[in-house]
């Protein structure tokens, strides 16, 4: 007993010894490609500081205990973990880290292994946002994932973003896609803040891209029918950061640049005074009459006084007026994110800040946004956490569109961009002593340094918002493989919008309003997982829930007129104000959900999912609908057919057919409400009456407009899985189209909601990413992802009277009929100037067969493009239509040494756009708009004369109407009554109404390709070596610099092919930025 007693002494000696025993480790890491030496591998003892870096020759050396973990790691290749328990030479190859077949990818309600998903799923990693200067989450987009298209608005900090997911899904409805943020259904639109020539302001501009772990884009049923009425135009989910377990880690992401135009004025083309008095000139010439006098345009101006303007005095004016509201823009963005793992949980906490002053002058963009993260096991099984964000943005606006009047019931003047393509004259002054305000003229819409003086002008949007999600899981110990999981969230929206203007720019008075919208919206859910193996060969996965949502949304509503001082004094005691409002939507959604996936031998695949949606948007008797959807997915690479391929390494086939809906109408339109216009006047204490009216006229049959979706596609992986992608082609039929129907004026109200019409989307989507070099040894690794899809669009029916008559639903310069594409071009087509007769020409119709048929035919005869003969002679562009038929995006990525170049291209084409702005500024009217520098030497002279603008002639845009050149005989004698001219000549329909400029005087002249391929943005940037920074203690420190919208081609010259003319065109961003990891 003793002897036993002196060897367990002994042993626990001896293992005392190697516990406190260190071992040294030496070798060398090369990589399994070339088998070439791999400089700068991170070697470290696991869960220490405890480390070195391999040497140019890929050699190291370290000292560690005995009995722990070396780890070997390298950007770009597969982890590798030793365990140490002696002295010993460790060799090691490292092969590339190649796209895993079975990382996770996020799906709705649940997680799947790549190569189980049955749908299709493009999916972006938080690399490839986090260094974007983009306001909004949706511009980081831009290029990433096929089949979807991301279009910029307008260049204006935190403007609306548009995305369309396999194509437009919808006539009347919205085509957004439902944005699911950390499990929870986010808003999307635009209909909180009021705007009076101003852009809408994005609510997603208010999430930080920052935070973002990954972005999933669902497209087909087998990936969106689980969220059935709200999934038909797509399904986008955003998971943000968590903490992760070992060591804490905190980030700074500092992010500064200049903002410019990606298009010059110079570029597009505008007279100046000398050039502009000269084409005005000899349209006066043309038409009989003497030189152009300011006079003769000035007198119409409303203000009083009026300062007028000699000729002489206007030829040596020549404002700029883009250098006048345009500087040089600029941006600051700030972000410091910290995340630790501890034993039963993590937290991830982050802050971020951005300010951005706009090219345009007077506007401004501030966003804060803060967040917190937190995951906890409090015992065993049970798992819960919060997702925990708030922002706040506020956002000084000046208006950018074109118009003649700002305000309510206005004869006043706006600003902005727009006019200064259009009003903006270059002869106009800018500042007038004699005047009040200082300037010349503000009333007249051509002023418009005068039109964002803040003391005259005022437009502020205030929004904050609480998204908040809370979770609780329960892995149920007694039934293998089970899950519950429950979440609640709220996604709560206040905007407050003030906007003024003073009475320089108002004919009657100065006018305000103040908004205060608020939008709240609720989500529960509650949902059972099980997935569980039986066996070596099946594998069964099953989940089913429930989901309830509730939203409202009230606004409160003030404004006034003729108010005494300024915005900021808008609640003086002698201002007159109405308030109005309340609550303007009340939605509420009941869903059950279920889905069930089957795997036989890790390759043969089968799935159905299922939800049953309940919308007060619907009568009783048609409020609930089943979206199912069924898939399948054969791994043709694991039969032992396909083994021996040296090529192909992975290869799946996958198809899906299933149902989606939407509902995204205003509530309550089954039903007729009234509404009344009476309005409390705070100080008068006098209720003003305007009486009940009709406010919607009700529809009961109104029902869910619904998707049929068809998908089929391949997922592949080539040499290794260095390259792999996919392909698929899609079908979409769109049934019961929800489409707001106008009605007759004798109706006495504007239209009614109906189910009318099918629609169908069919296209092909092609991705690749690929792993083109890596060479260790040398330090150098290129990668790329191509995608690009095909999207073709046509209408299958509307009601039985426009199919029948062919007439279709009309909107702007487009038209839909059956049988045709949607909003296909309905202009006249131009067929030259006469070189003759210096007119512009048209193709002439058979005008009683479209009456009759609503066919547009070329009669083979050219008749000159008169106001009558432009609204007669409409065709219907079928191969000329707004929607892009194709689309994608190219990025590289190249590392060498530290250095890192990345560019991103996106295009897009198939489709055409009509520059009204071109059409309005090519002709001289009667001297009122700007002329485009395209007229010079480009007009008709003389018979024989090719151009592509006809001879100028004054009041040039109609051939009936108002014609200035003749004496009104009401005129009263006095000068400055604008009668003096303007003798009414009569009309072929109504003559009170103008038809010139609108879309009925449309041709094709002014119709382009939209095509484009823009380089969105190039990067470069330099990783400092680790090496050196493990002296400061910093893990991770590196700069770059950057350029977004850096180059475009398109056959479009005016301002972009993305806005179109008169909007501000996306930006060129200069960037420089800094992370930092410690």
């Amino acid at each position: 007993m003793k002897k036993i007693g002196n060897l367990l002494f002994c042993l626990f000696l001896f293992s005392s010894f190697l516990s406190g025993q260190n071992a040294t480790i030496t070798g060398v890491v090369i990589g399994s490609d070339d088998k070439q030496p791999i400089p700068g591998v991170t070697v470290v003892q696991k869960g220490t500081n405890n480390g070195t870096i391999t040497d140019i020759e890929g050699k190291y050396s370290i000292s560690l205990p005995v009995g722990s973990k070396l780890v070997f790691s390298y950007v770009g290749f597969e982890t590798q973990e030793f365990q140490i328990t002696k002295d010993a030479v460790i060799d090691v190859i490292m092969s590339p880290k190649i796209e895993q077949l079975d990382e996770l990818v996020v799906i709705g309600y649940g997680t799947k292994k790549k190569r189980d998903v049955l749908g299709s799923v493009s999916s972006i990693s938080s690399d490839e946002i986090v260094s974007l200067p983009a306001s909004s989450i949706s511009n980081a987009l831009q290029g990433k994932a096929a089949g979807v298209v991301v279009t910029n608005t307008s260049g204006v900090p935190g403007a609306q973003v548009n995305i369309r997911v396999r194509g437009e899904n919808s006539i009347s409805l919205s085509t957004s896609p439902l944005w699911i943020i950390d499990g929870m259904p986010v808003y999307s639109g635009s209909g909180l803040e009021r705007t009076i020539g101003s852009t809408s302001q994005d609510p997603l501009s208010m999430i930080n891209p920052n935070d973002i772990e990954s972005i999933e884009i669902l497209k087909d049923a087998a990936a969106t029918s689980i969220y059935g009425s709200r999934g038909s135009n797509g399904v986008i989910l955003v998971t943000t950061k968590s903490g992760k377990k070992g060591k804490g880690m905190t980030s700074v992401n500092y992010l500064t640049g200049v903002l410019n135009l990606s298009t010059t004025p110079e570029q597009v083309g505008f007279c100046n005074t000398p050039e502009w008095f000269s084409l005005v000139d000899k349209a006066r010439a043309n038409s009989g009459l003497g030189p152009f006098q300011p006079f003769d345009i000035i007198k119409f101006f409303k203000d009083n006084p009026r300062a007028d303007l000699s000729r002489e005095e206007a030829l040596h004016i020549n404002t700029k007026w883009f250098d006048e509201i345009l500087q040089t823009g600029s941006y600051q963005d700030v972000n410091i994110s910290s995340s630790k793992g501890y034993e039963n949980g993590s937290l991830y906490l982050s802050v971020n800040y951005n300010d951005t002053k706009s090219v345009l002058k007077e506007n401004f963009f501030k966003k804060f946004s803060t967040r917190a993260n937190i995951d906890f096991e409090p015992i065993r099984n049970v798992r819960m956490g919060a997702r925990i964000s708030f922002s706040t943005t506020r956002n000084t606006r000046v208006q950018q569109q074109v118009g003649g009047a700002t305000g309510n019931n206005s004869g006043g003047a706006s600003a902005g961009f727009g006019n200064a393509n259009r009003l903006a004259l270059p002869w106009f002054p800018i500042y007038n002593d004699g005047h009040p305000s200082g300037f010349w003229n503000p009333m007249s819409g051509g002023n418009l340094v005068a039109s964002v003086d803040p003391d005259n002008h005022f437009d502020e949007v205030e929004q904050y918002r609480g998204l908040g999600t809370l979770f609780l899981e329960y892995h149920v110990p007694f039934i293998q493989g089970f899950t519950l999981r429950s979440e609640g969230s709220m996604d709560y929206i206040q905007n407050n919008s003030v906007y003024w203007v003073s009475a320089f720019l108002r004919e009657l008075g100065s006018y305000a309003y103040d908004r205060a919208a608020t939008r709240k919206s609720f989500n529960y859910n509650i949902y059972g997982t099980y997935n569980r193996d039986f066996g070596e060969k099946h594998n069964i996965t099953a989940t089913y829930g429930a989901e309830w949502q509730t939203i409202n949304q009230y606004n409160r509503d003030m404004e006034a007129q003729n108010l005494n001082g300024t915005y900021k004094e808008i609640g003086n005691p002698n201002n007159y104000l109405s308030m109005y409002g309340g609550l303007t939507n009340e939605e509420y959604l009941l869903g059950y959900i279920g889905r069930a996936d089957y795997k036989f031998m890790n390759r043969y695949m089968l799935g159905v999912s299922l939800r049953r949606d309940g919308s007060s948007k619907f009568r009783s008797d048609n409020r609930w609908q089943t979206f199912t959807a069924f898939s399948f997915g054969w791994v043709v690479s694991d039969e032992s057919f396909f083994r021996a391929s040296e090529v192909v390494n992975f290869l799946k086939l996958r198809g899906s057919f299933g149902q989606t809906g939407n509902k995204d109408i205003p509530s309550n339109r089954f039903i007729t409400t009234f509404t009344n216009d009476s309005k409390d006047r705070y100080g008068e204490s006098i209720l003003i009456s305007g009486g009940t009216q009709i406010g919607n006229l009700g529809n009961p049959s109104l029902t869910w407009e619904t998707t049929d979706n068809y998908d089929i596609g391949i997922d592949y992986g080539l040499w290794k899985n260095r390259v792999n992608g996919s392909i698929a082609y899609y079908l979409r039929n769109i049934n019961d189209l929800l489409l707001f129907v106008a009605l007759p004026p004798s109706a006495g109200i504007g239209g009614i909601w109906n189910n009318i019409g099918d629609m169908r989307n069919q296209g092909f989507e092609l991705s690749i990413s690929s792993v083109i070099l890596n060479k260790p040894s040398s330090g150098l690794k290129w990668s790329a992802d191509f995608n690009i899809a095909t999207n073709r669009n046509k209408v299958l029916r509307l009601t039985p009277k426009l199919d029948r008559e062919g007439r279709g639903v009309d909107r702007n310069y487009t038209k839909s009929v059956a049988g045709g594409h949607l909003w296909a071009y309905y202009i006249c087509e131009w067929a030259g100037v006469d070189p003759e007769k210096g007119v512009d020409m048209i193709y002439e119709i058979d005008y009683g067969l479209w009456q009759r048929t609503g066919k547009t035919v070329k009669t083979g005869r050219l008749i000159p493009a008169t106001s009558t003969n432009l609204e007669r002679n409409r065709m219907i562009m079928q191969d000329k239509t707004s929607i892009p038929k194709w689309y994608g995006g190219l990025t590289n990525n190249i590392d060498y040494k530290g250095f890192n170049i990345n560019f991103l291209i996106s295009f897009s084409g198939g489709n055409y756009l009509y520059d009204y702005e071109e059409q309005r500024t090519t002709s001289v009217q009667y001297g009122q708009v700007v002329l485009r520098k395209s007229l010079l030497g480009n007009t008709w002279e003389k018979p024989g004369d090719k151009t592509k603008y006809p001879q100028l002639v004054w009041d040039s845009q109609y051939d009936w109407g108002w014609d200035l050149t003749v004496p009104n005989p009401e005129w009263t004698g006095d000068p400055n009554d604008p009668k003096a001219k303007g003798y009414w000549v009569g009309g072929p329909s109504d003559p009170k109404t103008y038809v010139y400029n609108n879309e009925t005087s449309a041709y094709s002249k002014y119709l382009y390709p939209a095509d484009y391929i823009k380089l969105r943005r190039v990067e470069l940037g330099y990783r400092f070596s680790e090496k050196l920074l493990s002296r400061l203690s910093v893990s991770t420190f590196r700069l770059y610099f950057s350029i977004d919208n850096a180059l475009k081609w398109s056959r479009y010259k005016g301002w972009d092919p993305e806005t179109g003319g008169g909007v501000l065109p996306p930006l060129r961003v200069f960037s420089i930025g800094a992370d930092m990891k410690f």
